[in-house]
Parts: structure tokens; C-alpha cells; sequence
């Protein structure tokens, strides 16, 4: 009797064994436990393709209103210019890149004393060159804000004249810094757009101009105002 009965069950027990493991297999597919490949790495959302390492070059239009002089004469001998100028870096992830700009303006000379009536230079040119490094706030949205500061070496020099008695193309040169910030509108992986606004100063040599002495102080200082375009790759 026993033994019939148990030959008439362990079939069935061998067949509930079976789906149960077979059940069981199948769950730990569906649910990954120890056959689904492991999930990756999590990253942050906050950061985008463009906040990653990578080279970017430019140009740029700019303003420059001369603040102050510090010279020996009362007028000061520099007005207020414009010109452009080209930028390119290096961007080492979402919050710092180290950029290089070199840039040129053109400024009205105001050097008038009294009881002066010939016109020594009748504009001048402003060219630097700076080592820049920028902090940025990185966003989500495209519009990224950024704090720059850096220091360089600037030339002036006459653009025309009706009179230059210096000799050379360069009569004062000097180094020069800045610091502000700006930001920058993101128009897509590769391209953006932005403006800065810059605190600039120059600290110049004696100018080698015939009929100007030598001055015991020669410094300028101004806002810069730039708008720029850039190409990242």
C-alpha cells in the first residue's frame, strides 16, 4: 500500500519541485539578482556635455572707457576707444578654465596743455596680452555666469600722427591686469555667445615722444566691455 502510494506521488512531487525552481529562475531573471549584467556607475545630472575637458577658441568686440589717469598731467593724455580681439583656453571641467586674450583699441589722444599748439599724436593704439583664469557657476539651463582675473603686458602706440617726433612704433609699454566677470549663452554643444564686463589697468614706461618729458606717474585704469562668440571642440 505504501509503496504504491508512493509511486503515485513522487512524480508529482518531482514536477512541483521542478516549477517551483523553474518560477524561482525565473524571478531572479526578471529582477537581475545575479544574472542581469550590474546597472552603471550613477553620475550627476547636474553636469552637462559642455562642462566636460575640452579646447575653445573666439573673437570679440570691445569697449574701453578710460576712468582715470594717473599721470602728471591734469587731463590725462588717453581717451575713450573700441576695437576687438581674439580669445582661446582651455576648459578643465564644470567650474575652471584657463584662457589667453590678446586685443587691440583704438583711443582719441588728449593731451592738450595750455599754451601748447601742435598736436604731437592724433590717435593712438592699445594692445594687450593676458593670461586669464576663469571661474564658472555651473547651471542646467544655458545661460552660464563666470568670474574672470588676469594679468599680462600691454604696448601703446600711435595708429597716425601729424607729428611723432618718438621713433618706433611703440613709445610706453607696461603690465596690465583685469578682473570682472560676464556670462555665457550656451547655443548648443559646440557654440556660444556672451559678454564681460572687465576692470582694467595699465601701468606704462616713460612715452618716448619728442616734446613730452618723462613722467614720474603713468597709470590708466578703466571698464572693459566685451561681447564675444565661441567655438568649442
Amino acid at each position: 500500500m505504501n509503496r504504491r502510494r508512493l509511486t503515485v506521488f513522487l512524480p508529482a512531487l518531482l514536477l512541483g519541485a521542478s516549477l517551483l525552481l523553474a518560477t524561482r529562475d525565473a524571478s531572479a531573471q526578471y529582477y537581475g539578482y545575479g544574472y542581469a549584467p550590474p546597472p552603471p556607475p550613477p553620475t550627476n545630472p547636474y553636469f552637462s556635455f559642455r562642462h566636460r575637458v575640452h579646447g575653445y577658441v573666439g573673437g570679440h568686440l570691445s569697449g574701453l572707457v578710460v576712468a582715470k589717469q594717473l599721470s602728471d598731467y591734469s587731463d590725462g593724455y588717453m581717451g575713450h576707444g573700441g576695437g576687438a580681439g581674439l580669445h582661446g583656453g582651455i576648459r578643465l571641467g564644470p567650474f575652471v578654465a584657463l584662457e589667453l586674450n590678446w586685443g587691440m583699441t583704438f583711443h582719441n589722444e588728449t593731451f592738450h596743455e595750455p599754451g601748447w599748439t601742435v598736436t604731437y599724436l592724433d590717435s593712438l593704439y592699445l594692445m594687450s596680452i593676458t593670461a586669464d583664469v576663469k571661474v564658472f557657476i555651473p547651471t542646467r539651463g544655458p545661460v552660464e555666469p563666470f568670474f574672470q582675473a588676469g594679468v599680462g603686458f600691454a604696448y601703446l602706440g600711435p595708429n597716425y600722427s601729424s607729428y611723432y617726433g618718438g621713433s618706433g612704433t611703440v613709445f610706453a609699454s607696461g603690465p596690465t591686469f583685469d578682473a570682472g566677470g560676464g556670462v555665457e549663452v550656451w547655443l548648443g554643444p559646440w557654440f556660444s555667445l556672451g559678454g564681460r564686463l572687465l576692470y582694467r589697468g595699465f601701468y606704462f614706461g616713460n612715452p618716448n615722444v619728442a616734446g613730452i618729458n618723462k613722467l614720474s606717474k603713468n597709470f590708466v585704469n578703466g571698464v572693459g566691455l566685451d561681447l564675444f562668440a565661441t567655438f568649442h571642440f
